[in-house]
């Protein structure tokens, strides 16, 4: 996976859009769509920090893939994909997966 795989996944699992994405960074949404396009334009160093920021990871990740020493995060790929799946339900979903989760937390001694 590269940087380009990496920003794309990280957008997706945001739930925000491109443009959204774009706005907050302060940058043009046809500066992110080149950076997660097949032209895999690599941003300047001051941009990947502001897209790092609005995405809540590090610019670290997105070039390497290695989590900061210092990272807080430390959610697995299993973890990201239920907050993913999670953050993109309506509502009335999201109350029902949380009942759920905490029957099953009640049953497991929780």
């Amino acid at each position: 996976m590269d940087f380009r795989e990496r920003l794309r996944d990280e957008i997706a699992f945001s739930g925000l859009s491109n443009k959204e994405v774009a706005a907050r960074a302060g940058i043009t949404i046809r500066s992110l769509v080149s950076y997660v396009s097949s032209q895999a334009c690599i941003p300047s160093a001051e941009v990947a920090v502001r897209l790092a920021r609005v995405l809540n990871t590090s610019v670290e990740y997105l070039v390497s893939g290695e989590k900061s020493r210092g990272s807080q995060d430390s959610t697995n790929e299993d973890e990201r994909k239920l907050l993913y799946v999670y953050k993109n339900l309506p509502e009335s979903q999201r109350k029902l997966l949380l009942a759920v989760a905490d029957d099953i937390s009640k049953c497991l001694g929780h």
